[in-house]
């Protein structure tokens, strides 16, 4: 654990914050920690944030409670609002951002923190897409001796588009909430051998989404709303200080809160077995990764149990204290909107490169690929209109930015985007994305 608080990616914006978020398969990933890591944790600066101190915000400070605000105000053209690949509809956009953050630091590390951040974005040319989301979290650690106590709590207000792995086709973006709560207790052996256990709920709850083709019977996705309940141990053997060997084993269950458009229930049980290596020394290369495999059975006998490999890797390299290039990829089982077909394969890879090429100003590089594979449906739909045979939907894009610090309270930034994309069982098409912005902070 960090003492400082790592709000200040939000201002730099070296973690490529351009992505457009329908690159992502899974949008919620990049909210919450990592297998294995316990609950209620900061994060790390980024080695160019430092390099930056001269011209980062001082924000405000009341004894051990320190607060951040920054807000920023950018306009951008998109070549593809809808993300569909028919009758594809451009758009300038105007977009509005404003992000709080608090940390208190205590004795014996012991912290407490909160976060809220909202993105307001306006297609000038197609109001079917405005959107508002917002996020909130809020965490804590706690020490008793060498023991430490994690809790956290995030709220996610987001929108889903049709080229995310396992979503509907439908012209409007449909709007979903998450609220994630979970806690962990780290427990020291006087050896070198610890224990985490970690328990977390997730809610899913979804909304209606605009649709102008008529009346589907998707447009409520209320039929998606679940409950997730994940029991999770991992042990950890340290080899050298801040490296430690990892195993985990994870029970996971998804209960369904609503009727499945008439099919049975989608209602599943899963287990999940990995082992790994956590490589956090000081240095210029860090390296984590669990793999293991996974296996998902569902209550009803229509849909067939799903297993898959299951892996969460990263590697940072930051060959000086001004670059940085960070690299992960992910795999496994996740949840699909479709009625035949509910568990899939996604394996997803990202790279970010980072430099700071002077004392204001910051270049960004990031790359992202993704293939989501879908099973055939069972036989017992043999013959129906939803049986399907089994399939890929593929994605890749990359992107660059700039940011330029004229202050410590004002930034402009530059961006483009690009990516070859497919919503379920179509083509790949392209999608072209530039924005420039004014960023202000306390």
């Amino acid at each position: 654990m960090t003492g400082r608080m790592s709000i200040f990616c939000r201002v730099v914006g070296v973690t490529a914050l351009s992505f457009p978020l329908s690159a992502y398969a899974q949008v919620v990933d990049q909210y919450l920690p990592a297998m294995g890591t316990g609950a209620g944790e900061l994060s790390e600066e980024p080695a160019q944030v430092r390099a930056l101190e001269s011209y980062q915000p001082l924000g405000a400070r009341w004894g051990p409670l320190s607060v951040q605000a920054d807000g920023g105000e950018s306009i951008g053209y998109s070549s593809n609002v809808d993300l569909l690949p028919q009758n594809r509809h451009a758009s300038p956009t105007v977009e509005t951002t404003g992000h709080v953050g608090a940390v208190a630091l205590f004795e014996h590390n012991n912290q407490v923190h909160a976060d809220l951040s909202v993105d307001d974005t306006r297609y000038t040319s197609r109001s079917l897409q405005n959107r508002t989301n917002w996020t909130g979290s809020a965490g804590t650690t706690h020490y008793f001796g060498r023991d430490e106590l994690g809790v956290a709590f995030t709220h996610l207000t987001l929108v889903q588009m049709p080229t995310e792995s396992g979503a509907l086709i439908l012209v409007g973006p449909v709007p979903y909430n998450l609220d994630d709560g979970r806690i962990s207790y780290l427990v020291r052996t006087h050896g070198r051998l610890s224990f985490l256990p970690e328990f977390n709920v997730q809610h899913y709850y979804f909304g209606k989404p605009t649709y102008t083709g008529g009346v589907s019977p998707f447009q409520d996705q209320s039929y998606r709303d679940r409950v997730i309940i994940n029991e999770e141990l991992t042990a950890r053997y340290e080899l050298l200080k801040n490296s430690n060997l990892l195993l985990l084993g994870r029970g996971t269950e998804i209960r369904y809160s609503n009727d499945n458009q008439g099919y049975p229930t989608r209602n599943s049980n899963g287990f999940s077995v990995l082992g790994g290596y956590d490589s956090n020394e000081a240095g210029p290369i860090r390296f984590r990764a669990v793999v293991g495999y996974q296996l998902r059975t569902y209550a009803a006998a229509l849909y067939p149990k799903v297993t898959s490999p299951i892996a969460e890797a990263s590697l940072r390299w930051e060959p000086t204290r001004l670059t940085s290039a960070v690299l992960s990829v992910t795999h496994g089982i996740e949840d699909s909107a479709f009625d035949a077909v509910l568990g899939y394969t996604n394996t997803q890879a990202k790279l970010v490169v980072t430099h700071a090429f002077a004392r204001n100003i910051v270049f960004g590089f990031h790359g992202v690929v993704m293939q989501a594979n879908y099973p055939s449906t069972s036989s017992a739909l043999a013959g129906t209109s939803i049986a399907q045979q089994a399939h890929e939907q593929d994605m890749y894009g990359f992107g660059i930015n700039g940011t330029m610090y004229l202050n410590r309270h004002l930034s402009l930034s530059l961006a483009y985007d690009y990516s070859s994309e497919s919503a379920y069982l179509g083509p790949m098409f392209p999608v072209h994305y530039v924005q420039v912005g004014v960023h202000f902070a306390l």
